[in-house]
């Protein structure tokens, strides 16, 4: 790193700051309410509105988690109780143990019907379905369907009535939240992470927009809704002709509503909807196509982001180590970047060689600063120097890594990736400081072989620089440390070997 650092951190910092404070910054408006909501049709051709039932926002009472009962759902371990068949406990496999992803067992996930209490169907041997009858004697059957391959898995409710009287089923809800758990190190900024949110449906793949949503109805149209954290995501796919818009209740909580039905004597109405429950893995999240992938915040170099994510996933397929794709990367980046390394280098050269005639000119008109900056400039035009020439290869690099900064400590295929060594997961700090007090030795090294700055308050900035972003490191992810090692430490070589070249 060469003494123009500071200019481009600060630059960079300043653009990424500017952005997200004041141009990616949304002010989402309560939409309006869409009149004329029409109900799907009934066994015998009838319709009935869907207003929202004020239960649904009503706090729930304690539950007896013993009168849970245990369940597979997937690879998850799951307990699932008689009040309205909630998931109150949804324990999901990680490379590290298992994580609770049940946020507040009181209101669970994918809770219906919180009236009333289920019991299994042990009729049922290759399934998990869980019955109740309502007070006017509809018998209502939820059902959890596994996902395979790019099927998702999906919550069915069927509703029979086995009377001899038409019966409606009721705006009936599903809910899921308030929030996500997490993993035991995400748990101090969890309540600031967890959000509810939406993509739009523009196009298909990536395209749409993401929507952070404020409590209150949203009528969408949404490819997905759901609610999430850092590293998991519980997401929906209602269907608008069998539900009303979604309602987000604070703090995060997402409430589907039923279109009330009335189902003819012996007839049935099924509900279905697919889900989306776990860790928020870009690998298995896009094929499912729903764009479920976008939900993994890469931040504004998003694009950059994914690519490098998918690279490292190449490399980490050649190699079986996420450390050791992280180092490759790194070490092809550097030949990308290697013209522009060289032009910089080059020009921290020519501002070496230019130093004994500006010590010169700052003794000559040491009281007069605007004489010294303007004759200092007329020196570097006419020798041909540019002050600026190191910054060009730090800006473009920033981009880099601000997006792997992103994509490591977002992406949960780097949770619980081991390097070597003590370095046992890549997406959280180094445990004994190794990597960022090497890094900031290797910055130490550098800033000795760059020419001195000629301002004395700057020579005291770039002497506590390499202080600075070692205490600044400690708490980043590894995998990036390892990154901005790694680059340091390759720059810190070719430096030293084409010493005699650049001072030609």
């Amino acid at each position: 790193m060469d003494r123009n650092l500071l200019l481009a951190v600060s630059l960079s910092v300043a653009v990424y700051a500017a952005w997200f404070g004041f141009f990616e910054k949304k002010f989402v408006p309560q939409p309006p309410a869409k009149p004329g909501i029409t109900a799907p049709a009934s066994a015998h051709g009838s319709t009935a509105s869907s207003p929202v039932p004020p239960a649904a926002s009503a706090a729930p009472e304690k539950i007896d988690l013993a009168a849970a009962e245990t369940v597979n759902i997937g690879d998850a371990v799951a307990k699932i109780h008689p009040r309205g068949a909630a998931i109150v406990s949804f324990l999901y496999p990680e490379p590290l143990g298992r994580v609770e992803l049940v946020h507040d067992a009181n209101q669970g996930l994918f809770t219906t019907f919180p009236e009333l209490e289920f019991k299994r169907d042990l009729t049922v041997k290759n399934g998990l379905v869980y019955a109740a009858v309502t007070p006017d004697g509809l018998k209502i059957a939820k059902e959890f369907l596994p996902g395979a391959g790019t099927v998702l898995p999906r919550v069915r409710v069927v509703a029979i009535n086995p009377t001899r009287r038409v019966l409606d089923s009721g705006a009936w809800t599903l809910s899921v939240g308030p929030g996500l758990g997490t993993i035991e190190t995400e748990v101090k900024e969890n309540e600031k992470l967890q959000r509810a949110l939406a993509l739009t449906p523009e196009a298909a793949g990536l395209n749409g927009r993401i929507e952070h949503l404020k409590p209150g109805a949203h009528p969408g149209p949404f490819r997905w809704i759901g609610i999430d954290n850092r590293y998991f995501l519980a997401a929906l796919m209602p269907s608008p002709e069998l539900f009303t818009p979604a309602r987000v209740e604070a703090p995060t909580k997402l409430v589907l509503t039923a279109k009330t039905v009335a189902i003819a004597p012996g007839g049935s109405f099924t509900w279905e909807i697919p889900f989306y429950l776990g860790a928020k893995g870009q690998t298995w999240l896009s094929r499912y196509g729903f764009g479920l992938e976008r939900s993994i915040d890469f931040g504004f170099f998003s694009w950059i982001g994914r690519k490098m994510l998918n690279t490292l996933e190449l490399l980490h397929g050649k190699t079986g180590n996420w450390g050791w794709a992280i180092l490759i990367l790194t070490l092809g980046l550097q030949v990308l970047l290697f013209p522009l390394t060289w032009k910089s280098l080059r020009a921290a050269g020519a501002m070496k060689k230019l130093q004994p005639e500006v010590a010169k000119l700052q003794q000559k008109y040491a009281d007069d600063s605007q004489k010294l900056s303007a004759a200092t400039m007329e020196l570097y035009k006419t020798k041909g120097a540019n002050p600026l020439g190191g910054c060009l290869p730090m800006v473009l690099q920033m981009p880099i890594f601000i997006a792997l900064f992103n994509a490591l400590r977002n992406s949960w295929e780097l949770h619980g990736a081991a390097w070597i060594f003590w370095i046992r997961d890549l997406s959280a700090k180094d445990p004994y400081y190794v990597l960022p007090i090497v890094m900031g030795a290797l910055m130490l090294l550098q800033s000795k072989l760059n020419p001195p700055a000629g301002d004395p308050a700057q020579q005291k900035v770039m002497m506590f620089m390499p202080l600075i972003f070692t205490f600044m490191f400690m708490n980043f992810p590894s995998g990036l440390v390892l990154y901005w090692l790694t680059n340091s430490l390759v720059s810190t070589v070719v430096q030293i070997a084409l010493k005699e070249q650049l001072e030609a």
